[in-house]
């Protein structure tokens, strides 16, 4: 309840949707599954974002980053 994301009414001028992501290669000790991020943000502020366990086991870093992109993608 006392946490939250303050939206300010025209403060900012840059109308432009950003998309981040990024991915933890083999994060979870226990299955070895890596987590997918991203966050969208427009204007600066973040609009939409996630943060979810991938449905495999990556067997390199670059997988995990593809997977990621493709989760955000999506």
């Amino acid at each position: 309840m006392d946490l939250g994301i303050c939206y300010k009414q025209g403060a900012a001028t840059d109308e432009m949707l950003v998309a981040f992501s990024d991915s933890d290669y083999a994060g979870d000790q226990d299955d070895r599954m890596s987590t997918s991020k991203y966050v969208f943000m427009f204007s600066g502020v973040a609009v939409a974002w996630s943060s979810k366990k991938q449905p495999v086991v990556s067997l390199s870093t670059i997988k995990a980053e593809f997977i990621s992109a493709a989760h955000c993608a999506c």
